[in-house]
């Protein structure tokens, strides 16, 4: 009986009571940091590369829960250049989402806390250090008052579902205005109607006047999306995070966004941060590609690497579950084997090993090391270290 009950993952009263004060404990410390007056300096420093805009570096955000601590984003390293856009994919519950939360310090708390490594974003009022090194904010250790200046200006997020992230009940310019309001305090009322009339001629929104005088549910689900990229770019960011931004639009929809999205990032001058399942947006959109799988990066490199030379058996698998229109009708659609494994209390192993047709006697080691396969690909697998 005691067996059945382990394996079926069972937690004891007494080990359910534990497990919650040690994490009213832990967000209790996490949340104190937030509220913190810190000395600026503590939160700055050196860019790694001048030429990149964002720098998350061993990034680790975990969640709290009654059955135990589940590790979301798990030591997760990457790089977004300046006017690039980088594309982050995998299924579902990967990690994307709460790594680009975890950079806009959104992260749902107390239970959702960011509890190590760096996020570094370049920053042009700090100039640089004594050694020229490019300074920039360590944004997973600003305190939230700070992080104020930064999000919704120079950092932006366009969200899955528009009609979920606009308010019901207010008209679209109030909420466009508002951009301008908190941004720029002193700006007139005047002048934050004409700013937020020409973002929305700006994203292609025919009669901008009378859908500044709209409510949300009185837009199509493409004028919406158009309605918070316009709000995405009132405050002239230097990196917008799109998270999956053409969910639950038709395919011509779609494309329109997506084009004007990638005119936008040209015009501007900014970067962005393509999260999506669709591989297929990516090939289109992409400069640089990341892969993610149970909360780490397992390849990362450039589009044309990850597309037609992809290295890890999950980026091949992947790619052949994509459907085709050269595919015969009557073979069915491939699909990767097995499931993504419990994110809580994961071993020092290969995550994908169980669901890998590759797998050999070294998986069975630890998680395996970041395997360079030229100055822009990289893949954590075995197959490509030293046998």
């Amino acid at each position: 009986m005691s067996e059945q009950k382990k394996s079926s993952n069972y937690i004891s009263i007494k080990e359910s009571r534990k497990i919650i004060k040690e994490n009213l404990r832990q967000m209790k410390y996490y949340e104190s940091l937030k509220r913190k007056n810190l000395d600026p300096k503590s939160f700055t420093c050196a860019m790694h590369d001048e030429n990149n805009i964002i720098e998350i570096d061993d990034l680790h955000t975990c969640f709290f829960t009654d059955t135990g601590t589940v590790k979301s984003v798990n030591g997760v390293s990457f790089d977004i250049p300046k006017n690039k856009i980088v594309g982050v994919v995998g299924e579902s519950g990967c990690g994307k989402s709460v790594t680009s939360l975890s950079i806009m310090q959104l992260v749902q708390a107390p239970q959702g806390q960011v509890v190590g490594g760096e996020i570094r974003f370049n920053s042009d009022e700090l100039g640089i250090d004594e050694n020229g090194k490019k300074l920039g904010y360590n944004i997973a250790k600003m305190p939230t008052k700070e992080m104020y200046k930064i999000r919704g200006k120079d950092i932006t997020m366009i969200f899955q579902e528009p009609m979920t992230s606009l308010n019901p009940v207010f008209t679209i310019g109030y909420q466009l205005d508002e951009v301008s309001f908190v941004h720029t305090p002193d700006i007139a009322k005047e002048d934050a109607k004409k700013k937020s009339i020409e973002m929305l001629e700006k994203v292609g929104i025919a009669m901008p006047e009378h859908v500044y005088k709209s409510y949300p549910h009185e837009l199509s689900g493409g004028m919406r999306q158009r309605v918070m990229i316009a709000m995405a770019l009132a405050g002239n960011p230097k990196l917008i995070i799109a998270d999956e931004p053409t969910t639950a639009l038709d395919v011509t929809i779609q494309a329109q966004i997506l084009e004007l999205l990638k005119d936008l990032q040209k015009s501007q001058g900014c970067s962005i941060m393509l999260i999506t399942h669709d591989l297929g947006v990516i090939a289109e959109m992409a400069d640089e590609v990341v892969v993610m799988y149970a909360g780490r990066v397992i390849e990362k490199g450039t589009a044309h690497e990850i597309f037609h030379d992809p290295k890890h058996p999950y980026t091949i698998g992947l790619q052949k579950s994509k459907p085709l229109l050269t595919s015969p009708s009557d073979e069915p659609l491939f699909s990767i084997p097995g499931q993504v494994p419990n994110p809580i209390n994961l071993p020092n192993a290969c995550y994908f090993k169980n669901r890998c047709d590759k797998c050999f006697n070294k998986c069975d080691g630890e998680y395996p090391p970041v395997i360079k396969i030229s100055e822009t690909h990289y893949v954590s697998c075995y197959l490509y270290g030293e046998q």
